[in-house]
């Protein structure tokens, strides 16, 4: 895909005025970052991806964003080593050691049960999930009618 239609995907004519682009924009970003810092409340999805396992148009469409997941996997996994270390050199507060000790590892093993489910997924049915990969790249975004043939095909394969 030439540089020119990526840019013209992610930023269609008027986008600066569009609410639908800023909104869905925000949503993204808010999605993630919570994903990322209190991945807790995603116990429900972490068991949704264990229930659909073999369902990849399930698991492309978590709540939680993709990245999200990784990056809580990254914080959490960093917070463990900084817990260790800091219960291994100094002596921390009892609260702040039973709130790390208990928040890191349920946000790092939720993460990395839905790591492990989407991967997994990804590797043994590879197909269908390249068929999601060009949907969701070549969509029409933020209502607007499609452009190209990439994007009437992705729209064709959507419905």
């Amino acid at each position: 895909m030439r540089p020119g239609s990526r840019l013209r995907g992610e930023f269609p004519r008027g986008w600066w005025r569009s609410a639908r682009w800023w909104i869905a924009g925000l949503r993204e970003l808010a999605l993630s970052t919570v994903t990322a810092v209190v991945n807790v409340l995603f116990v429900g999805e972490m068991v949704h991806a264990a229930q659909h396992r073999d369902e990849p148009r399930a698991l492309a469409h978590l709540s939680g964003t993709f990245e999200g997941y990784v990056g809580s996997l990254l914080i959490n996994g960093a917070g463990l080593v900084v817990l260790a270390v800091m219960a291994i050199k100094d002596r921390l507060p009892v609260v702040l050691t039973a709130l790390l000790a208990g928040w890191c590892p349920l946000n790092f093993g939720v993460s990395a049960v839905v790591f492990v489910m989407v991967a997994r997924s990804r590797i043994r049915q590879s197909a269908t999930w390249a068929k999601l990969d060009f949907i969701e790249e070549h969509a029409p975004k933020y209502g607007r009618p499609p452009e190209t043939i990439e994007e009437y095909r992705a729209q064709q394969l959507q419905e």
